[in-house]
């Protein structure tokens, strides 16, 4: 549908991303590649009035409700395309990403919030110019990972080969020795998790510490126990790799694998601006 065409109940603008202005993707323009936005109805553009790229969308703001930004049919789509155009603009220039659903009310509205933010924004572009945003993520098999901690903890070893032949005294034992083995399962996870930060975050400009997902979130059967991410520079990455494949090897048969997913937008080195936003 074309965009001239149509009109938002309530029209907001919707900001994806802000960027350098040289090498940005034609966005709006004539022979400009444009992509779907979060709002198919209204094209990708660009407001460039300030001297900052700032990547934008109209949207209806009446459809940010509640109800739908909790209703996975309703977001997932959206979220991607969200991405997707971040993705676009971060393969031609630095890119300082902005969290999906940030609306202005006008253009002008954005305006005034880019020349307030100006020399911010600037100093944050500065520092992601050539970087991206690497996850690591690890995954413990419980059970293979307890056989391995209790084959080589000699105390507990002992303590199982001790264990009475009486049912009941026997279970009652077991339940006592239990905390002890989940002690020495977790110890054994963060060492494996500090060997794996340590030698990557060497080589990482930076690294962002992130929140663990249970299993309903990850669709995976094993426990997360590592989300870090790490800011990279280009000619740092074949380093990181080497030492994320040598951290994997040593965990091998163990219960413990990590996955290494980039290059991101990156979303988790842009601090926030002095009013919250983006």
């Amino acid at each position: 549908m074309n965009a001239t065409a149509t009109r938002a109940a309530t029209p907001g603008v919707y900001l994806y991303c802000l960027a350098r202005s040289p090498g940005i993707p034609a966005f709006g323009r004539a022979g400009g590649d444009v992509p779907p936005g979060v709002d198919e109805r209204f094209p990708v553009t660009v407001l460039e009035d300030t001297g900052v790229a700032a990547v934008i969308g109209d949207i209806d703001v009446t459809e940010f409700t509640d109800e739908n930004l909790q209703a996975l049919a309703w977001l997932a789509p959206r979220a991607m395309r969200h991405e997707a155009v971040i993705e676009r603009v971060m393969a031609a220039a630095a890119v300082l990403p902005v969290k999906f659903g940030t609306i202005f009310s006008s253009r002008d509205a954005l305006t005034v919030f880019l020349v307030r933010h100006r020399q911010r924004i600037d100093s944050v572009l500065d520092d992601l110019t050539d970087r991206a945003e690497w996850s690591v993520k690890g995954y413990v098999d419980e059970a293979q990972a307890r056989e391995l901690v209790v084959s080589q903890d000699a105390q507990i070893l002992a303590r199982l080969a001790a264990l009475s032949p009486a049912p009941g005294l026997r279970y009652l034992q077991q339940r006592q020795l239990e905390p002890h083995i989940e002690r020495a399962l977790a110890g054994w996870l963060r060492q494996g998790n500090d060997a794996m930060y340590q030698s990557l975050v060497e080589r990482a400009v930076g690294s962002a510490a992130l929140r663990c997902h249970p299993n309903s979130m990850t669709g995976r059967p094993d426990r997360m126990v590592f989300n870090c991410s790490f800011l990279l520079d280009p000619a740092a990455l074949d380093g990181f790799r080497a030492a994320f494949d040598a951290q994997v090897s040593r965990c091998a048969g163990s219960g413990l694998a990590y996955e290494l997913k980039g290059p991101w937008p990156p979303y988790n080195f842009c601090p926030a601006l002095a009013d919250g936003s983006p």
